[in-house]
């Protein structure tokens, strides 16, 4: 495995900076024998739901999970349609997808993320909800988006999967539509040891749903009351989320300042373009990733990986509406291709620090001459 002088992430580093305290928790929980929707999992469920806003949060197996079971706890079913976006990881469209509903996709704005304007042109008869994606740590203009929703009578389900604590006018991701959506995967800001998620939502009737379909229908021990999945939130790894939840706004604070440092580093640097810094507008971005876009940007990947010993990604690139597989080719988005072959993630995590930080915006200066 090559070696990184700067990685992406740095998950070793945080493991042995937090061990003592996890192994403490991994041996209580293990002492107790309580592994399955047990203390920990209500904990968590509490404590998200009070600093996200929201009456209910429900611990679920992972992110793609929470959108599948979001859907379902909808009825969305065949004959239904549900616009999003193409410029997203695979598991927002496989949730659509496998509850029988046909994605209907819309093209992104400078954002990165669901154009409001290209919203209304989507709107069909069939139309049963809006899901817009939260990307990069960033909110949608969901002022927008629930303007349109509301007067087409639309549900909103928010794919937040990398936006927690992200929030717009003061309102956090996944708290204005009818269902938000998370993961809580390693690579997220707040994340598990392994794959976790959560959804949310103020409606005690869809709360209730969302509860069944995550554990087999079951009511109880004894009576199911319909078909329903094996995505119950692992104790250990809920125990986990809480540990870590301690550091939650400590970590959003330092992204957030390793943003404004690459933004002051890098914003003189033509051909490139950066996102906004912290603190414009109506925006609080916690910079789940930090994302430029540069023209020449598979020359500009392969010396900062090669070269520079800089780990960086070009995420979602090809999108997946230029995925054969998916059957998607027939939408016309011109943005979304433009995008996916400029973006580039650089290294962003908690404990990054400014040498390296020195060493990735140098190398990039001197890749633009």
């Amino acid at each position: 495995m090559q070696h990184f002088r700067v990685p992406y992430i740095d998950l070793p580093a945080e493991f042995l900076h937090h061990g003592e305290r996890l192994q403490r928790r991994f041996q209580d929980i293990c002492s107790r024998g309580q592994y399955i929707l047990r203390d920990e999992v209500r904990e968590l469920e509490q404590r998200a739901a009070a600093y996200l806003g929201v009456r209910h949060a429900i611990g679920v197996g992972n992110g793609s999970d929470a959108l599948l079971l979001a859907l379902k706890a909808l009825g969305l079913g065949p004959g239904d349609e549900v616009i999003t976006v193409a410029h997203t990881f695979v598991a927002t469209l496989a949730a659509i997808t496998f509850c029988g509903a046909t994605p209907v996709l819309v093209d992104i704005g400078p954002d990165h993320n669901l154009d409001p304007n290209r919203l209304a042109e989507a709107i069909t008869p069939a139309t049963r909800a809006v899901l817009p994606v939260h990307l990069n740590g960033r909110c949608c203009d969901m002022q927008a988006i629930q303007t349109l929703c509301r007067a087409h009578g639309l549900d909103i389900v928010e794919d937040a999967a990398q936006a927690f604590g992200s929030r717009y006018r003061s309102r956090h991701a996944g708290s204005f539509g009818r269902i938000g959506c998370f993961s809580l995967h390693p690579m997220k800001v707040l994340h598990a040891l392994g794959d976790a998620g959560l959804v949310v939502t103020d409606d005690d009737e869809l709360a209730a749903r969302i509860r069944l379909l995550r554990n087999h229908g079951h009511q109880s021990k004894e009576e199911i009351l319909c078909y329903g999945f094996n995505s119950r939130l692992d104790n250990l790894q809920a125990g986990f989320l809480l540990e870590f939840f301690e550091h939650l706004d400590e970590w959003l604070r330092q992204r957030r300042v390793i943003a404004a440092q690459y933004h002051h580093n890098l914003s003189d640097i033509p051909g490139i373009t950066l996102p906004p810094p912290p603190d414009v507008g109506d925006y609080f971005d916690i910079y789940s990733s930090y994302v430029i876009r540069s023209g020449n940007r598979n020359a500009l990947r392969n010396y900062l990986l090669n070269e520079c010993g800089i780990e960086v990604f070009s995420h979602w690139d090809p999108p997946l509406h230029r995925q054969k597989a998916l059957g998607l080719s027939a939408w016309h988005l011109p943005h979304t291709d433009r995008l996916a072959g400029e973006v580039l993630s650089l290294p962003m995590y908690p404990g990054l620090q400014q040498e390296q930080i020195s060493w990735v915006t140098d190398r990039i200066r001197a890749f633009h001459g």
